[in-house]
């Protein structure tokens, strides 16, 4: 949306200074109107006009370059999302990652979402929508629980060395607030054991749509038999 617009004004800037260009060129010969000298005139600033189209065309190479690359990033996010996604619904596919990310007693489903929850606080925080103060806020909430910490004390050195640029200030801030809190005592609330999802098995009952008949046998049943015959 940004790059639409500065393109919009980048043109209506371009054909306005095309349209004025004559009376321009006449303010600086107040003389006469002899469009032979004033294309003498024009043709002095033909270097300069040179100059600035490559200047424009550049600028417009760099808005293109970044508006890629930003639509490359959402791509790759995305398909990120989307492999956490199927690792945390179907954890058997955990195994093509490699070893373990979390230890035996723990779900590594657990280690996969705290992970997510610290990208989207990042995402949110390159965009603009969270504040350095409410990132630390969030962070020092979430290193009061012990898996947060377990996952932070394997992974928060790697992910602090691998980030690059801004990504690295956001990490930095938050390996600071969970050493704070890691410092300041226990975890308030600890590891629980994952509830493993089940099904609900109901035993398999026959449907029937009316009473079930009654049996007749002996007398009873001669006796029914004699009054519909009579009948």
């Amino acid at each position: 949306m940004i790059a639409i617009v500065v393109w919009t004004a980048a043109l209506a800037l371009m054909a306005t200074a095309v349209l004025i260009s004559p009376m321009l060129l006449l303010l600086v010969d107040t003389e006469s109107a002899n469009f032979g000298r004033l294309s003498d005139i024009g043709q002095a600033y033909g270097p300069v006009s040179t100059l600035l189209s490559a200047i424009a065309v550049c600028v417009a190479v760099l808005v293109q370059r970044r508006q890629l690359r930003q639509e490359r990033m959402v791509m790759a996010r995305e398909l990120h999302a989307g492999i956490l996604k199927t690792a945390m619904e179907e954890p058997s596919y955990t195994q093509c990652w490699g070893p373990r990310v979390a230890p035996t007693d723990v779900d590594e489903r657990l280690f996969y979402y705290t992970s997510s929850i610290i990208s989207t606080w990042y995402y949110g925080w390159d965009c603009g929508e969270l504040s350095d103060d409410t990132v630390r806020a969030y962070v020092r909430a979430m290193a009061d629980s012990e898996i947060p910490r377990m996952y932070w004390a394997s992974y928060g050195a790697w992910r602090l060395s691998a980030a690059r640029g801004r990504q690295r200030r956001f990490m930095g801030m938050v390996d600071t607030e969970f050493r704070a809190v890691m410092a300041a005592g226990p975890p308030l609330r600890r590891a629980e054991p994952a509830v493993a999802r089940q099904q609900a098995t109901e035993p398999t009952r026959p449907v029937t749509c009316c009473r079930p008949a009654r049996s007749y046998s002996g007398r009873s049943a001669d006796r029914t038999f004699a009054r519909k015959w009579r009948h």
